[in-house]
Order: C-alpha cells, then structure tokens, then sequence
C-alpha cells in the first residue's frame, strides 16, 4: 500500500473495529469541505470512510440509523457499515468516524442536463416524502419563527472582516478578498429595504436531507445513484432546502443561476408533490439575503484558520453580484 500523509490517524483501530482486515489502498477525498474522507479498499470490500469534525456524533448515528428505513422506501442511498459493537459511528482516539459502502459514480455540477436537473427534483421529493413517515421516529416539530440578518449587523460583521483583510502584513487572500469586501458593505446597504422580514417561512415544512448539492449525490448517467452525506438532516421548509439545492447546483461559474434548469427541477419535484410558487419565491429572498448578509467562509478563514472554503467565498461573491442584479427574475422563476 502507498503510504498517504493524509490517513486517519486511527486507521489501525478502525481496521479492527470495523474488522476490515487488510488495508489494501486508501485514498483521501479533497473535496469534502467540513469533515474528512477517505476512499478505503480492504479484504472486506470498498468503503467510504469519514471523520467527523463538525457535527455532533450522537446526531449523526440518529442519523444513520434512519438510512435502512429510507433505502427500504426506495431512497438510492450508501449503506452504513456498523461497527464490530454493532455502532454506526465509531468514538477511537477522541475522534469519530463512521463508515459506508462505496458506490461508483460521478458528481454533477453545473452542467447537469435539464433532464437531470428534473430528476434531481424528483430525488428530493421522494426524500422529503420518506422523511415524513411517522414510523422512522423523527420528532413532530412546529415551524418556528425564522431570523433575518439585521443590516446594521450585517455591515458590522463585514466591516470587522474588511480590517483582517487590510492588515499591515497581508497575504494574497487578503489582497483579493478587501476588494470584494469593499463592494459588499456598498451592496449590503444598498439592498437593506428589500431584506424579507422575520417570520415563519411559508409552505410545507418537514424533516429534509439538509444539504442536498453537487458533491452529495452520486449520478450514473442520468440517475441518481446515491444520496450521500447525512450528516445534517434537520427540520425545516422544504422550499428553503430547494431554493438552497438549486441555486447551488445550476450556479454557473460567471455566478449566474440556471434558471431553466430551476424550472426543471422544480417540475420534478412537483411530479411527486406539491409546493407552492409563494413559499419559493419567499424563501429564494430568504437565501439571497442570507448570503448577501454573511460571509461564513470568512468565519472559517479569520476567525478558526481555515481556508478550506476559501475558493467558495469567491464563487459565493460573483453569485451575489447576479442574483441581486437579477433578484426579480430569480423569483420569479422560483415563483412560476
């Protein structure tokens, strides 16, 4: 086997707990933004394997634990392998990590066909019907009264980023990030009148995947081969996770926004069940306002030291600089 800089640290304990026996090739997977992974190739077969870093491990095994009731209910999805213990998320070393069955495939990005893009749809509707099943056990919650970034707030918080990046001693990140910042302190304060105002999110809300995008679902060919990443399922609007999925999976890398292929994606949705334009086209304000208002890359950069999201506040910037100047159309296509 190749040695990799990157293995876990605790892969001779995860080989014995998940009784994986011989390591055959492991491979790190750069593209996960929030937690760490691997591709893993042993006696036992081939894993994906994850280290949690930011998210709570007792709510990631509720979460696992929903997955062989979701793939009952048809939902393409990788299988947790539980532990030796019978665990799905494995505590070793004070880290936790927990393992799935690889499933060959690629990512889509941008661009995705219109028909896929109305499969995708679809895929998301069939989940946020499977989570609504009583029987997995998930909570019955009431919609709760949802924040809007306070402008004032906003503009501080940006202006706070706008000093770390004008710093004596800078970097090239600095250098290409005061800019952009400069130009969203003008936008954010020129676009204050039309931030939506707090309150429930109108619509159907339920339990959802939360975080259903590019890198979390594994295609082969025209189908979805598998939803991925579970880690964050929450409860929520469902117009909020689908304005949240399209604007991130149809966004071109000028920062444009699809919108034919939100037409699409909404149409296949709309094939499993219903949602109504109002709801959508609230909540693409919603989102708009939200990213416009937060910089959270800058959170990682300057505040924890990481730049693992750094390309991402980039992309984000030429996304806002669009959809603001397209805000009416973007609704509009949500709305339809």
């Amino acid at each position: 086997m190749t040695p990799d800089p990157r293995l876990p640290v605790d892969l001779d304990a995860l080989t014995d707990a998940y009784r994986l026996g011989e390591i055959h090739a492991i491979r790190y997977l750069p593209d996960g933004r929030m937690n760490r992974n691997w591709k893993v190739a042993a006696d036992r077969g081939r894993f994906a394997l994850k280290h949690l870093t930011d998210r709570d491990p007792g709510t990631v095994r509720r979460n696992l634990e929903l997955l062989r009731h979701l793939a009952a209910k048809g939902i393409p999805l990788a299988a947790p392998i539980a532990t030796a213990g019978g665990d799905l998320v494995c505590e070793t070393g004070g880290n936790h990590y927990y393992l799935c069955e690889w499933i060959e495939g690629e990512h889509v990005g941008a661009e995705m066909s219109l028909a896929q893009a109305e499969h995708m749809g679809t895929v998301i509707a069939r989940v946020h019907r499977a989570l609504a099943d009583p029987g997995l056990g998930l909570p019955a919650l009431q919609p709760g009264s949802a924040p809007v970034n306070d402008p004032d707030a906003a503009l501080a918080e940006t202006g706070r980023f706008l000093k770390a990046a004008e710093r004596p001693d800078q970097d090239g990140f600095d250098r290409a990030a005061a800019p952009v910042l400069r130009r969203r302190l003008d936008l954010i304060a020129a676009s204050a009148p039309l931030r939506p105002e707090p309150g429930v999110v109108p619509g159907p809300h339920g339990w959802t995947h939360g975080d259903c995008q590019d890198w979390n679902l594994i295609w082969s060919g025209d189908r979805v081969r598998a939803v991925i990443d579970w880690d964050r399922i929450r409860f929520g609007a469902y117009a909020e996770e689908l304005v949240r999925a399209a604007t991130w999976q149809f966004n071109e890398p000028d920062g444009r926004i699809d919108l034919a292929k939100v037409a699409a994606f909404l149409a296949g949705y709309r094939s499993v069940q219903p949602i109504d334009g109002a709801a959508l086209a609230e909540a693409a304000r919603r989102r708009w306002w939200k990213m416009l208002s937060h910089c959270w890359h800058l959170d990682f950069h300057y505040d924890r030291g990481d730049g693992s999201c750094d390309d991402l506040f980039f992309s984000d910037d030429l996304l806002m600089s669009w959809w603001t100047a397209n805000l009416d159309a973007v609704e509009a296509a949500f709305g339809a």
